[in-house]
C-alpha cells in the first residue's frame, strides 16, 4: 500500500534555530530521506519551494470565477515544506515510519488511492 507522509513545520521556529543547528537539522532530514529510500521504502518524496499560490475555485461542479491568491491553501502556522510517498504493507508501518521523521513540526499520513 501506498502512503503521502506530508512534513509541516513552523518555518520561523527553522529559521530562528543557528545556522550550525539548522544544517544539523537539515542533514538529519536527508539520512532519514537516505535510509527509507535505499530500503525502497519511499518511491518518491521532494522538498518544497517556497512561493506557494492557491487557486480557488469554488463550490463543486459550479461555474464560479476561480481566484488566485498568494500563500497556502489555508490559515495555518505550519507550512508543508515536503513530502515523501512510501510502499508499505499498512497503515501501521507507513506510522512508524512518521514517528522517525527528525525535522519535528507535524506529519499527515494519508492513504494514496489507486
Amino acid at each position: 500500500m501506498r502512503y503521502m507522509l506530508t512534513f509541516y513545520a513552523i518555518e520561523d521556529e527553522w529559521m530562528a534555530l543557528p545556522p550550525s543547528e539548522r544544517e544539523a537539522g537539515v542533514a538529519d532530514i536527508g539520512r532519514w530521506f537516505a535510509e527509507h529510500a535505499g530500503s525502497g521504502r519511499i518511491v518518491e518524496g521532494h522538498r518544497l519551494g517556497r512561493g506557494t499560490k492557491t487557486v480557488r475555485l469554488g463550490r463543486v461542479r459550479k461555474k464560479d470565477l476561480p481566484m488566485v491568491s498568494d500563500g497556502p491553501f489555508m490559515e495555518a502556522k505550519e507550512s508543508v515544506g515536503s513530502y515523501a510517498v512510501v510502499d508499505v504493507k499498512d497503515e501501521d508501518e507507513a506510522i512508524a515510519i512518521a514517528k522517525r521523521w527528525p525535522g519535528g513540526g507535524t506529519v499527515e499520513v494519508r492513504p494514496v488511492a489507486d
